[in-house]
């Protein structure tokens, strides 16, 4: 989970009030927000749905709620600014989205700047996807004289002073030696154009998603300030701008709109209206267990900031605040519901069953073999499940198919994995600089193509194991493999085979019962290069099931 740190003392003046810092943490637990103290200092750990308590004006409106302190809707005034950007054809096969808003009557002080900076950084590492879906920027506005362009240049099309340098530099230069161009250079690779933020006089705002100007750095003398989020994915970049806005006028900042001008298209930014939601009385009430009516599960709703537009019969119609896009189904509402009316007030009760559940035979077999590993030295890995054909096969000198991602969000991770040896192998790359000898071992699922089940696919449960490192061999990886199988009761032969992945003459393959269960050897050492490693790698994998 993502986690803020806050000012005790600024919570409480968000709050307006002080309440007891062990009666604080109590309420901050009972809302989904793990908290620690040292001194002042509150390190809070958010529940990564709630991007929108990202910072302490976000966690004091929830807390405000709860607390009955101030209950229903969230209002926010939103003002036009008279203030357009317009947006480039140029910019739409690269980064075509850009939401931007107005704030004034802007007093900065220490708490909100270090709020500011921080809920930067955490909506970068998180809704923003380490800022490739989106990336914000923040500027004084009265540096910047409208109306704003959303453009390109080439890389070494325009020269500006960028944010911490002393010297003007290029895109490209910045890609090269600035630190946020280093750090996100990986962004733009292969784009022939960058996209740019400039204003009506060729003052240069930023060139997103890398570096803001320094000529429009905000400082404790700012008194309006111009955001500005750009990035792949619309809702992320209008969501992101809904929470860093409205967290500001926590703060009692006003908020005003601007126009932006798409080819073909004008839209408003933020829109700030709330979206409606129904929730049935009767479903919130068996899902948690309660016997409340419509108007105990309203007010309710209203100590969680949701607005109360209606009730008919068993449904009541809620209008949730802008800032809160996690909400995708009425369970989540519900949700709310039992926050609001305290998990430490629901009382427990034993199912209406007559059956006990025990753990599957599979999960057994897992876990002895989990314990043996253990004992014999092996240190348990946990890797992801999806994978690519490049890390699955190619660097295993394998061919083969496996289960594809039908709408893959990254090109590290297309399909699903049908071994374990390429994950083992991509843990001891990370640990490649740690000292030798390295043992380590998977116990998992992975997902073969079968034509003779429905599904085409189905899950298997291996185990797998690796040693590195001087005086790693045969003898020694196939006796900690025997030794496994004996301890779990698997009956098996062996008989040599022959195995892309691993050395010729160095590989055996376990029999049970005239089926294969698995193989042992030392891997190839083309194998060992594919994975950047530099010493002698022995593995084994077998199926549980």
């Amino acid at each position: 989970m993502p986690s803020i740190t806050v000012s005790y003392r600024d919570l409480c003046r968000l709050l307006g009030r002080r309440i007891k810092l062990r009666k604080l943490m109590k309420h901050l637990s009972m809302i989904g927000i793990e908290a620690e103290a040292s001194g002042d200092e509150l390190k809070l750990e958010i529940l990564h749905n709630r991007p929108d308590m990202l910072s302490p004006e976000g966690v004091a409106r929830a807390l405000e709620g709860f607390l009955s302190i101030e209950v229903g809707l969230p209002r926010y005034r939103l003002r036009a600014s008279g203030v357009t950007v317009r947006v480039y054809r140029s910019v739409k096969p690269i980064r075509p989205f850009i939401a931007v808003g107005v704030v004034t009557n802007v007093k900065l002080t220490d708490e909100i700047v270090a709020s500011l900076m921080q809920v930067q950084e955490k909506l970068h590492a998180s809704l923003c996807r380490n800022r490739r879906k989106g990336s914000i920027g923040v500027y004084d506005f009265d540096t910047i004289e409208p109306p704003v362009r959303y453009t390109t240049t080439s890389p070494d099309g325009i020269s500006f002073v960028p944010l911490e340098f002393n010297r003007e530099l290029t895109p490209a230069q910045i890609l090269r030696e600035h630190p946020k161009g280093i750090e996100y250079g990986s962004i733009m690779r292969g784009w022939s154009r960058y996209p740019l933020l400039i204003d009506s006089r060729g003052v240069v705002l930023s060139v997103p998603p890398i570096i803001n100007s320094e000529e429009t750095r905000v400082t404790s003398k700012t008194r309006r300030l111009f955001i500005d989020i750009t990035g792949e994915e619309e809702h992320v970049v209008n969501q992101s701008l809904t929470i860093l806005m409205t967290g500001l006028a926590e703060r009692g900042f006003e908020l005003q709109s601007v126009a932006i001008k798409y080819p073909g298209r004008l839209v408003r930014t933020p829109d700030l209206r709330p979206s409606r939601h129904r929730l049935s009385a009767r479903n919130a009430n068996e899902f948690i267990g309660l016997n409340l009516k419509p108007k105990g599960l309203a007010k309710i709703a209203e100590r969680m900031r949701y607005g109360v537009a209606g009730i008919k019969g068993d449904i009541l119609t809620l209008l949730a605040p802008p800032y809160r896009s996690d909400l995708m189904h009425e369970v989540d509402i519900i949700e709310d519901i039992a926050i609001g009316y305290g998990y430490d007030r629901l009382e427990p009760t034993l199912p209406k069953v007559v059956t006990t559940g025990e753990r599957a035979p599979i999960e057994r077999l897992s876990e002895r073999a989990r314990r043996v590993l253990t004992r014999l030295g092996f240190m348990e890995a946990m890797t992801y499940t999806l994978t690519n054909p490049r890390t699955n096969f190619e660097l295993m000198r394998a061919r083969g198919e496996a289960a594809e991602i039908a709408n893959p969000v990254s090109e590290e991770y297309t399909t699903i994995r049908d071994s374990l040896l390429p994950c083992l192998l991509s843990v001891l790359r990370v640990n490649r600089r740690n000292p030798l000898p390295q043992r380590v071992f998977e116990v998992g699922d992975v997902v073969v193509l079968d034509e003779g089940v429905e599904t085409g696919a189905r899950n298997v449960r291996r185990a797998a194991a690796a040693v590195i490192g001087e005086g790693a061999g045969f003898t020694h990886i196939k006796a900690v493999a025997e030794a496994l199988l004996r301890e779990l009761g698997i009956a098996h032969e062996v008989r040599a085979v022959e195995h892309p992945s691993f050395l010729e003459g160095r590989a055996t393959e376990f029999v049970s019962n005239g089926r294969s269960l698995g193989i042992v050897g030392e891997i190839h050492p083309k194998v060992i290069l594919g994975f950047e490693l530099e010493h002698p790698v022995v593995m084994f994998e077998f199926d549980l099931g």
